[in-house]
């Protein structure tokens, strides 16, 4: 009697969690799907130096491409396809706000990001306080547009000329008359 109550007791299996009724995917979504995850130091680093940016209130995205990857020393081993790396620094908070934005991030990004999973690039997602307080539905529409909207670095606005002196631009080469 004993030894029957045992063996019913280890093959009861519980009923799905409020968790996963309320999980924020349709129930075809697909469990194994996993972005690539960027670990090393280096990997940040080229995407940083390299890389293009979009910038939103939330989040700063550099984005890596192939060819780019491949210069900057990519090891023929790594993963191919697309490769997330979150960044969240004490600038944005103590430890449990900077969990809660990567864990955020990191939703945001595999449901923005699912239908380009095969797209040769690293996508470094650099956090900024107003992850936290920022729609969800704001993080993925602005994540989902940033591979694309993504632009070289140096390519922002271009700096006004200055008004307060017209006419008076730099001096011509081989002009050395002093200006008054």
């Amino acid at each position: 009697m004993l030894l029957a109550a045992l063996t019913a007791a280890r093959s009861f299996r519980p009923e799905p969690r409020a968790r996963d009724i309320g999980a924020p995917f349709s129930e075809d979504w697909p469990i194994a799907m996993r972005l690539a995850r960027l670990t090393q130091r280096k990997q940040f680093l080229a995407a940083a130096e390299l890389g293009r940016r979009f910038r939103s209130s939330a989040f700063t995205v550099q984005v890596l491409d192939a060819p780019l990857r491949e210069a900057a020393g990519g090891d023929e081993r790594e993963p191919e396809g697309l490769r997330l790396g979150l960044t969240a620094s004490r600038k944005v908070g103590n430890a449990v706000k900077r969990n809660r934005i990567r864990r955020r991030l990191r939703v945001a990004a595999a449901e923005a990001l699912a239908g380009q999973a095969g797209r040769p690039c690293d996508v470094v997602i650099v956090a900024r306080p107003e992850t936290l307080t920022a729609a969800f539905r704001t993080l993925v529409g602005d994540l989902s547009v940033a591979l694309e909207r993504a632009r070289p670095q140096g390519q922002g606005r271009k700096p006004r000329p200055d008004k307060s002196r017209p006419g008076k631009g730099p001096a011509q080469a081989g002009d050395t008359r002093p200006r008054s």
